[in-house]
């Protein structure tokens, strides 16, 4: 599957936020990620990311593990992704471990998501704050 992902700083959060509730209910969410590679930094070198990311938010947190690929659209950043659920998070960062990776960044981000269709396709349009960066971001994704 190919995610084409476009990011933007938001000048005006809460009319984006009022513009995107019009549109569809939000899901607050808080995701944990952590991003490995191999100590050479091959992968963030090529483009590719691996990924473990732990969602918190109503009901019980889900873990999902994640390869993107490199781009293969320099415009609109869009990427092969694979992704699969996860039930022990902690196993699958010993077995990363244990196959030459190592967490090379993690952080949490704050996230209020928006699911909806445009145009024919499926969208899911979230504002994002990482508290230790300052602003507040829309990340709009579709495959």
């Amino acid at each position: 599957m190919i995610e084409a992902e476009l990011k933007a700083r938001v000048r005006d959060p809460e009319s984006v936020m009022r513009q995107l509730d019009q549109r569809a209910d939000a899901i607050a969410e808080l995701y944990r990620d952590t991003y490995y590679d191999v100590p050479s930094g091959d992968l963030e070198t090529q483009g590719r990311e691996l990924r473990v990311r732990t969602i918190q938010g109503e009901g019980s947190p889900r873990s999902v593990l994640t390869y993107k690929g490199t781009r293969i659209d320099e415009a609109s950043g869009s990427k092969p992704e694979h992704e699969t659920r996860v039930d022990d998070p902690e196993a699958v960062d010993a077995i990363l471990r244990g196959l030459g990776f190592s967490p090379v960044t993690a952080f949490q981000k704050r996230c209020r998501n928006h699911h909806f269709s445009a145009h024919g396709r499926r969208v899911l349009a979230t504002l994002v704050q990482v508290p230790e960066i300052e602003g507040t971001f829309l990340e709009v994704e579709t495959l």
